[in-house]
C-alpha cells in the first residue's frame, strides 16, 4: 500500500516494524498486553526489540484474515513502545505496549520476513476554550455513568480518566475504554481532531 508523500512531510517521517492486530484498536497515552504468534509478527517485534523498541500497531480490516497484505491493513494505526515482553514456550511473545502517538501510513515496505511501515505521526493539539472545557466535563460526567454501568470496567480506571485534563488524551483514554465494536473504535482512531472526537464520544455515550 502506498500514498503520495506530501512536500514537506520528510521530516516527520517514522520508518517503524509493522504488527497487525486482529479485533483490537490501540489508542495513544494507553496501556494493553496482547500475545505475538504470526512469524512475520514475531519477526518484526525481535526487530523492535534490538532497537528502540517502538513499534506501529495497526488493526487488520478481517480479522478471519492469517496473513494481510498491506492493503488488507487500516492506514491508521498506533506507535507503540515496548514496556516489556515474554517469550513463550511455544515460541510465541507476549507483549505489554503503551500507545504514543497516532500514525498515518504512507507505505508498507517489505523487509527480511517482516513489513516496516513508512509513515506520518499525528498529534493534534487543539485550542483550549470554554466550549471545549463545557464538552470535556459533559464527557467526563457521562463516562462516570457509563463505568458504574459496566461491571468489566474497574472504578481506579473512571477516576484517572477524570483527572486528564488534556482533551487528546481524555478523548483517547475514555475511547480504549468503551466497549464498542471495532469499527466505532477505529473510527474514533481516525478523527484526528480532539474537538471532533470528543463530539462523537459524547454521542456515543448519551
Amino acid at each position: 500500500m502506498t500514498q503520495p508523500v506530501l512536500p514537506g512531510q520528510h521530516d516527520k517521517l517514522e520508518y517503524l516494524p509493522l504488527v497487525p492486530l486482529r479485533d483490537v484498536v490501540v489508542f495513544p497515552y494507553t496501556m494493553i498486553p496482547f500475545v505475538v504468534g504470526r512469524k512475520t509478527s514475531l519477526t518484526a517485534v525481535e526487530h523492535a526489540l534490538t532497537a528502540d523498541k517502538r513499534l506501529f500497531l495497526s488493526t487488520q480490516r478481517d480479522a478471519r484474515t492469517d496473513e494481510p497484505k498491506p492493503d488488507e491493513i487500516n492506514y491508521v494505526g498506533t506507535v507503540v513502545n515496548s514496556v516489556q515482553s515474554l517469550k513463550l514456550p511455544n515460541g510465541n511473545i507476549k507483549l505489554l505496549v503503551e500507545g504514543v502517538s497516532r500514525g498515518k501510513v504512507l507505505e508498507i515496505r517489505e523487509a527480511e520476513g517482516y513489513f516496516i511501515t513508512v509513515l506520518e505521526p499525528i498529534d493534534v493539539k487543539p485550542e483550549m476554550t470554554t466550549e471545549m472545557e463545557t464538552e470535556m466535563g459533559k464527557a467526563v460526567s457521562l463516562f462516570e455513568k457509563y463505568v458504574k454501568l459496566s461491571p468489566n470496567l474497574p472504578y481506579e480506571t473512571m477516576i484517572s480518566t477524570i483527572r486528564v485534563s488534556e482533551p487528546g488524551r481524555l478523548t483517547d483514554t475514555i475511547a480504549a475504554h468503551l466497549q464498542v465494536g471495532v469499527e466505532e473504535k477505529q473510527n474514533l482512531l481516525e478523527t484526528f481532531d480532539p474537538k471532533e472526537r470528543l463530539t462523537l464520544l459524547v454521542e456515543m455515550l448519551e
